[in-house]
Parts: C-alpha cells; structure tokens; sequence
C-alpha cells in the first residue's frame, strides 16, 4: 500500500500499529504477489499474520489471498532493503 491514491489513512493506521508495507511486486495477473513488510520491534509473527490476514491487512479480512509470511534474515542480507520506518 504505497502512500497516495487514497491509501495515505490506511498507511497511517498500519503505522500507528506497528507495521509498514514497502513493496507490493505481484508476479504476474494470477499471481503469486512478493511484499516486503516491516514491523515494530516486539511484535511476533503471529500477531504479523493475525495483522496480514485481518479487516486492516491485505485481505481486508475476506480471505481473497493465501498470505504466507517469512521474516528475512538481515544479518545474511547484509543491510535492510529499505530504509526503516520504526
């Protein structure tokens, strides 16, 4: 959810959360889509998919996608991909 185009509400909110989306890269028109999230320090990986797949993730809490979430290993990234947000 890049900010504009009426996101800049739903952005905020995710932030106040504790969560940032810094890409949305669907593969092609019947997917799969890749995302690179972010969180807030503390929060676990449940509480990311119980966020992803929720009212205020991606699936607006219908179940339109089958969200599998992976943390990347920064340390054998070398540095984050983006500039952090928390």
């Amino acid at each position: 959810m890049a900010p504009g185009g009426g996101w800049d509400e739903a952005v905020a909110q995710n932030l106040e959360a504790g969560f940032y989306n810094h890409a949305f890269c669907p593969v092609g028109p019947e997917g799969p889509a890749f995302c690179i999230w972010e969180v807030r320090e503390g929060i676990t990986a449940e509480e990311f998919q119980e966020f992803i797949d929720g009212p205020n993730g991606v699936n607006f809490g219908l179940g339109a996608w089958m969200n599998i979430c992976k943390e990347i290993n920064i340390e054998m990234a070398g540095n984050p991909p983006y500039p952090r947000k928390f």
